[in-house]
């Protein structure tokens, strides 16, 4: 293979997106140009540097990684629309015209050639991404959160569940979903709590918004994880300390 062959693959080799007789090929041409070996070392410099991004521990579909690398390849393939209208004698005159016309387009893409390696790889990186962040969201338990027959009576059209989902970190997060949960009363608020038996572990404090749905992320350390009960309740700010400040709201048991 001549030079004007083997720069538009590059890229693609680069990204290990050649059919292994190709790949062949182009370390076969590798191993005596230094002009090609060059252009290489730069596009793997983008690869590495892309790669040492941190980024979750996922990858996006197969198909979507192919698709990508068959778009560049196309895109420093395809033939000019004039190339395409034009007839040719005979097969090898075709073949000398379109690396001829390969090579020419090459001066002009040459410079853009690690861009585009890196804007796939960039693509591919941000899908990893993209499916490693679904893939975390998902909830590993989902409590429904039951008023108490205290507050029954005023949540009307209420509904509520806690989602809990692992952490990098070791934590846990909880998102609240509360449908018609009424606002804490004045000097209040409310805080949900990770119960088992006298025990508990706060995951944090919060507001409602009454009608409508309140979303609320809380986060609890990694030891709630042994506490199967959930109680929201409500602190009342009281000057006197043995006055009773804390009503329970709501309660759910893990599935």
């Amino acid at each position: 293979m001549k030079c004007a062959e083997v720069y538009p693959n590059l890229s693609a080799f680069a990204l290990g997106g050649l059919e292994p007789a190709e790949t062949a090929e182009v370390r076969h041409h590798l191993a005596s140009c230094s002009s090609c070996r060059k252009e290489l070392r730069e596009l793997e410099e983008v690869n590495h540097a892309l790669e040492a991004a941190p980024s979750p521990s996922a990858d996006p579909p197969v198909y979507l990684r192919d698709e990508i690398l068959a778009r560049v390849r196309a895109e420093q393939l395809s033939p000019s629309k004039k190339e395409e209208s034009e007839e040719s004698s005979s097969l090898e005159e075709h073949s000398r015209s379109s690396r001829t016309s390969r090579f020419n387009r090459f001066k002009g893409l040459r410079t853009i050639l690690p861009s585009v390696a890196a804007a796939a790889l960039v693509a591919i990186i941000a899908l990893g991404v993209f499916f490693g962040f679904l893939r975390e969201e998902a909830p590993v338990a989902t409590i429904q959160l039951v008023p108490t027959p205290q507050e029954a009576g005023g949540l009307k059209g209420y509904w509520g569940v806690a989602e809990i989902r692992p952490q990098h970190s070791g934590n846990q997060q909880v998102e609240l979903k509360l449908n018609n949960f009424e606002e804490p009363k004045p000097n209040s608020y409310y805080e949900l709590w990770f119960v088992s038996g006298d025990r508990r572990i706060s995951a944090g404090s919060f507001t409602s918004v009454g009608k409508g749905e309140t979303r609320v992320l809380l986060n609890v350390p990694p030891e709630a994880s042994n506490y199967h009960t959930l109680l929201i309740t409500e602190k009342h700010i009281d000057k006197d300390p043995a006055a009773s400040n804390e009503e329970v709201a709501l309660e759910g048991e893990m599935p």
